[in-house]
């Protein structure tokens, strides 16, 4: 196979699969990591956040809140108590994403349900739903992370949504970038292979002449040995963190801080930090230097958030000025 050939169809090959590729990772795969996100954002909210999300998701189905806590005494193996109309409904909320629900939660909360004479009861979750919690649901609603998301997506604020779209691009596009890599080096590979396998021409018959007896055949062409396979191109280095990568990490790190409750990007140069406690300087020090390990973001504004309750103003600090 002459060698435009080969390469007309390695990169036939190649964008047959790299579009594919493409179009799975563009319109699939980055809203999984959308959803995968905001999952994950809501399991960093406190409880009682994530529970009102719940109960306002809950609205379009006629739920409203009827108590923020069952009664100690109670026995009732729920955390909220819900109405709809004139009946009595009973939610538990699990908030982790990596938590499972099973058969035994089941049980017990359509045991509290009977027992308190509600007319049912909802176990919603981040997580999953053991397959036998399903099979014995008794009547009881199940609400797992995949089901959730879409009820609490439109009550989440814009810039949470923009802070999801922006990780998941992000994402995508070097995912892309290694589809098509692998994608021209498996276009090559099959083009090579195809080659190595593609009919040869027969080698030609035995020579006529006038004489009575047959000359004696040519000996056959020695078979050309099969082209050495082209290395595999050695994979660029690892690309410097993007922007919206190094925003995440600041946001890691800071959350982790003692004293911080969570941090979140309220704008592309403000870093909104919630404090759990009393606000002091070395607090924010720690702060300014897990931001000063970018240039892009040594800049930002800090907004620091008391605690709901403290007598302590929001502080606004510029760590480096420009």
């Amino acid at each position: 196979m002459p060698t435009v050939l080969l390469v007309v169809n390695a990169l036939g090959i190649a964008l047959v699969v790299g579009g594919a590729l493409s179009a799975y990772l563009w319109w699939v795969r980055r809203k999984q990591l959308e959803v995968s996100g905001g999952i994950r954002a809501l399991a960093g909210m406190r409880w009682r956040e994530f529970s009102r999300f719940v109960i306002e998701a809950l609205h379009a189905q006629g739920f409203e809140a009827s108590r923020i806590e069952p009664a100690a005494d109670s026995g009732q193996q729920a955390d909220l108590l819900l109405s709809r109309g004139e009946q009595t409904w009973l939610l538990s909320c699990k908030q982790s994403a990596n938590y499972r629900i099973s058969a035994a939660q089941v049980a017990e909360l359509a045991i509290a349900v009977r027992d308190s004479g509600a007319a049912g009861g909802i176990l919603a979750t981040l997580g999953r739903i053991e397959p036998q919690a399903r099979e014995r649901s008794q009547g009881i609603e199940l609400i797992d992370g995949a089901t959730l998301w879409p009820l609490v997506d439109p009550l989440l604020p814009p810039s949470l949504h923009q802070h999801l779209a922006q990780q998941a691009l992000a994402r995508t596009k070097r995912a892309l970038v290694g589809a098509w890599l692998a994608a021209l080096l498996f276009g090559g590979a099959l083009a090579l292979a195809l080659t190595d396998s593609s009919p040869r021409p027969a080698p030609p018959g035995p020579a006529m002449t006038s004489t009575p007896s047959p000359a004696p055949a040519p000996p056959p062409a020695a078979r050309a040995p099969a082209p050495a396979a082209t290395p595999k191109a050695a994979l660029p280095p690892a690309p410097m963190l993007s922007e919206d990568e190094q925003r995440r990490q600041v946001m890691e790190v800071v959350s982790a801080l003692p004293g911080i409750e969570r941090a979140v990007w309220s704008t592309r140069s403000t870093l909104l930090v919630y404090v759990s406690a009393q606000d002091d300087d070395q607090r924010v020090a720690r702060i300014c230097k897990a931001l000063e390990r970018f240039d892009e973001l040594r800049a930002a504004r800090l907004h620091l958030q008391p605690p709901p309750g403290s007598a302590s103003a929001v502080r606004f600090v510029q760590c480096q000025l420009f």
